[in-house]
């Protein structure tokens, strides 16, 4: 009897160390995580706005939208147009197989994939509280496809 009770204590111990161990590391994580990740720091705002001053178009898409393939053709067919792509897309799978399948150039959302949240506030509307966790946030609020044009690092229109 003695030992049927160590044993499940034992083994009670054993699986609120694991409970422990892998619930507070993903807590840390996410904490951490959502502190890095502000617009200023994004490659698009450092790598692309920041470092041009020709008229660049940002064309939000979505695998889930036909409309978002087409609006990026449109853009394209004018050589003289600097156009960036980002995808609402989550699932960084999905944003490889819709970049080869459509041929999509300049492509930046594996690159900016962690601040995507906070570049869609800036752009959509800078009021925009999507969540406190960059997992939770649902992309499906913003309209697509929708562009924006930035004229030496403002943004001057969207369509």
């Amino acid at each position: 009897m003695k030992k049927t009770i160590l044993l499940l204590l034992g083994l009670f111990m054993f699986l609120c160390l694991l409970f422990i161990l892998f619930f507070g590391s993903v807590k840390l994580t996410n904490n951490v995580s959502l502190k890095n990740y502000k617009y200023e720091n994004s490659p698009f705002y450092n790598d692309i706005l920041r470092k041009n001053d020709s008229v660049i178009y940002l064309n939000v898409w979505g695998s889930y939208n036909i409309d978002s393939f087409e609006r990026y053709q449109e853009l394209i067919k004018d050589k003289n147009k600097v156009v960036y792509n980002i995808s609402l897309d989550k699932d960084s799978n999905v944003i490889k197989k819709e970049i080869e399948k459509f041929r999509i150039k300049n492509d930046i959302s594996l690159k900016n994939y962690f601040y995507k949240e906070e570049i869609l506030k800036n752009i959509y509307n800078s009021n925009f509280t999507a969540g406190t966790d960059f997992i939770y946030i649902k992309f499906s609020q913003y309209e697509i496809p929708k562009t924006f044009v930035f004229d030496k690092q403002v943004l001057k229109k969207k369509f």
